[in-house]
């Protein structure tokens, strides 16, 4: 499930910074050369279900003022994690209390990210 958050899509910052942030907010580092993703396991307790937020990104052609890399934040998305024990055929539901947990802990990276002051 795609999630709408216009403040964090399309947010470029180095790469040092994005990682740092991103991880302290426990977010771990997947993917290849080419893309990173950064995802974070949401517990929901009263389902006792576990879903991905996950955060992808993509190397701009720009690089800071000290040759460091940039990284161009994508469409973040919450999906279900899958168990071993679940059948394809069956239809995964978000609770909304799940998909509000993830839009504000978007918001609140949003708010770390898109500011000025971001260190160069």
């Amino acid at each position: 499930m795609r999630l709408k958050n216009k403040t964090l899509t399309g947010v470029v910052q180095p790469l040092s910074y994005v990682d740092k942030m991103l991880r302290q907010q426990g977010f771990h580092r997947s993917g290849g050369d080419s893309m990173l993703t950064y995802d974070v396991v949401m517990y929901d307790s009263a389902s006792s279900s576990a879903y991905f937020l996950r955060i992808p990104t993509n190397y701009t052609s720009t690089t800071t003022g000290k040759g460091e890399l940039n990284v161009k934040l994508g469409h973040p998305y919450l999906e279900a994690k899958f168990y071993m024990n679940t059948t394809s055929e069956e239809v995964f539901f978000i609770p909304k209390a799940v998909r509000e947990a993830a839009e504000h802990k978007l918001a609140e990276i949003a708010d770390y990210l898109s500011s000025p002051s971001a260190p160069s």
